[in-house]
């Protein structure tokens, strides 16, 4: 029988909410990249490049949306190979969105500095560079949420198989 852990039944509304983050983020990319590569003539986004940002939310999306699904799944039957498949996971996810947040802060900043002409599609890609800055700094608290569930889940003591009932303690007294 394998043994069951005690992950709380919130872990499931963060998976959840982790999905949502990587679709919304995935859609921001693809915003961008529209954006960035079919709109504007700009290759770059200030100091790093558009290329860097939107290798970044591709191959980030797909970490974010297994960890939500893996954290899911491990708070239904949280066993020891689910949480440590969740904990491995919400660790690249973890990763990804703190490189993330350097790269769209170091982008978000570089390309406003950059603007001389207040043009409608420079200013729409301020904006979705804002938005994955907000996607990425929320995808990293809620990793950091799960971990701490997830870790805490796994530190439970075993429990002890010599237990007392009420019962059983008054008749040998």
């Amino acid at each position: 029988m394998t043994r069951r852990f005690p992950l709380r039944t919130e872990a499931r509304a963060l998976g959840a909410v982790q999905i949502v983050l990587a679709l919304f983020h995935y859609t921001l990319g693809f915003l961008c990249a529209v954006l960035f590569l079919g709109e504007e003539d700009v290759k770059i986004t200030g100091s790093v490049p558009v290329l860097l940002t939107l290798g970044y939310i591709i191959w980030s999306s797909p970490f974010f949306l297994i960890s939500g699904c893996v954290a899911i799944i491990a708070q239904k039957k949280p066993t020891r190979y689910q949480l440590t498949s969740a904990i491995v996971m919400n660790i690249f996810s973890a990763c990804f969105s703190a490189f993330g947040t350097i790269i769209l802060c170091i982008a978000c900043l570089s390309y406003v500095a950059e603007m001389e002409d207040y043009v409608w599609s420079q200013l729409a890609g301020g904006m979705l560079l804002q938005y994955l800055l907000f996607s990425s700094v929320t995808e990293l608290i809620i990793v950091s949420i799960l971990l701490c569930w997830i870790v805490r889940a796994l530190k439970q003591s075993e429990p002890k198989k010599e237990s007392y009932t009420l019962s059983e303690s008054s008749v040998s007294s």
